[in-house]
């Protein structure tokens, strides 16, 4: 007979093998199949190391803003080419909430480890928002 740490290991593990060929519920509805394991690890890294989650986070909002037909080198820049075709002006206030810095912005892919949770999820969010309001994948 098993002992209980033995079954709650053995429990552990099947959860955890469970999750890992799955879509996180929380990938919002509107990001590219082949992004969504590019959002899974930045929600799965965002406790453990809140720099990468961003860092995650950025290139894939990078990636978002190419699929637009922009470079996806200035993120704040990129956003608001997108606002004055038609996206909805919230997504810059949203950008002014978070205060992506510009460096930020420039250098998506450079972890900056001043960043901390709020960040991550606040960038997560982003992602959130803008798919929603400016993804051209089928929802």
């Amino acid at each position: 007979m098993p002992s209980p740490d033995a079954e709650a290991d053995a429990a552990g593990s099947a959860s955890a093998g469970e999750q890992e060929g799955r879509e996180p519920s929380d990938a919002p509805p509107g990001l590219d199949r082949k992004l969504v394991p590019l959002y899974a690890e930045a929600v799965a890294v965002a406790d453990v190391s809140p720099a990468s989650a961003c860092a995650l986070a950025r290139l894939l909002l990078r990636s978002l803003i190419q699929s637009q037909g922009l470079r996806g080198r200035h993120i704040v820049r990129d956003i608001g080419e997108l606002v004055s075709a038609g996206a909805p002006v919230g997504l810059l206030r949203a950008l002014d909430v978070m205060k992506l810095s510009d460096t930020e912005a420039r250098r998506p892919g450079e972890l900056n480890l001043a960043n901390g949770h709020g960040d991550a999820q606040n960038l997560l969010m982003f992602i959130h928002l803008f798919t929603q309001h400016v993804s051209p994948y089928e929802r």
